[in-house]
């Protein structure tokens, strides 16, 4: 029996710390506890039955040895997940629920693990078949509502675009090299992830090397300039006669990453995928500046493995007159 110290009593030595003592006036006893598990299959529906902390429940129930119905993910889920979420998948295409449904488990527990693994990304892709309805309803909202920053129809004012300009200036004083030239690199990957290599050049239409978008071998892309379309044109040609097995216009960007200032990166123009697997890169070429000789050295030194050949006028003087006869589309003009 324990006993009771009454106030202004002394308290005995041998009285047990009341952590110790078992509590045993529990709001449902171990047999109720089960029963309500069988019958809801959730802790949380019964904890809310006998107005309990849902962690005490799971607690009672793993000590009396009930196999609940939603046990930990294992190490072998854990790797399931992994390879599930590393595949991709687009948000509203189903695969996820399918993938949920495959395990036995809930999307929200699927998420949560794969949160907790770092597997999860903002930037994820939307199913195609969702984009409309959220067009719509974002369109309807926004026609129901005002503007969710109060700024339809308002512009900054001269004074705090100043303001802005001069946090802005100060910031970048406080920044090391170091931090500069991270900040710099982080611009340009970030330019090349959201444009890729779709930006116009500057000069406009009218320049000379006659920039633009060319639909060549069903791949609509933006050619820099008319030997650039032309040498597409040259590689889709062998494509078809069997000579090459694929070619593909700037499909990568090799980044320096020692390299802090100045061609911090390099993206060559053609990847040539040849009939027996490997491949090499191309490089049109009409004039060669300080800052590509550059480009092309870091590539040899930092990627010594890849093949890289530079496609020069001196190629298209010679294969000019043959290329226009044998090639539809061909682009004339001066070499």
């Amino acid at each position: 029996m324990i006993k009771i110290t009454l106030p202004g009593e002394p308290i005995s030595k041998d009285r047990p710390r009341f952590s110790k003592i078992r509590k045993t006036n529990s709001k449902a006893s171990d047999h109720e506890l089960i029963e309500s598990y069988l019958e809801h299959g959730t802790v949380w529906k019964v904890a809310e039955k006998f107005g309990m902390c849902g962690q005490s429940v799971h607690e009672r129930l793993i000590r009396l040895d009930i196999r609940l119905k939603y046990p930990s993910i294992t190490e072998k889920e854990k790797q399931l997940i992994k390879e599930f979420y590393e595949n991709g998948f687009k948000i509203g295409s189903g695969e996820l629920k399918r993938f949920a449904q495959s395990l036995g488990r809930t999307i929200p527990l699927i998420s949560r693990t794969a949160k907790e693994m770092g597997l999860t990304s903002k930037n994820r892709k939307l199913c195609d078949s969702k984009l409309p309805e959220i067009s719509k309803r974002m369109k309807t909202w926004h026609s129901e509502n005002d503007h969710p920053k109060g700024m339809l129809g308002k512009t900054h004012s001269e004074d705090y675009c100043k303001e802005v300009g001069v946090r802005a200036k100060k910031k970048w004083a406080s920044y090391s090299e170091d931090q500069r030239n991270e900040h710099v690199i982080k611009i340009l990957k970030t330019r090349l992830k959201n444009h890729g290599t779709l930006c116009p050049q500057k000069g406009g239409p009218n320049v000379s090397w006659k920039q633009g978008w060319r639909t060549i071998g069903g791949k609509e892309k933006y050619f820099r300039s008319r030997w650039e379309a032309n040498y597409a044109r040259y590689l889709e040609f062998m494509k078809i006669n069997n000579v090459i097995k694929e070619w593909l216009h700037e499909p990568e960007t090799f980044w320096f990453d020692k390299i802090k200032r100045g061609c911090v990166s390099y993206l060559p123009d053609f990847k040539i995928i040849e009939l027996d697997g490997s491949h090499n890169w191309v490089e049109v070429k009409g004039y060669m500046c300080e800052r590509s000789v550059t480009k092309l050295n870091r590539f040899k030194k930092y990627f010594p493995k890849e093949k890289l050949r530079v496609v020069d006028g001196k190629w298209f003087k010679e294969n000019n007159r043959k290329m226009s006869g044998l090639i539809i589309g061909w682009e004339k003009g001066k070499v």
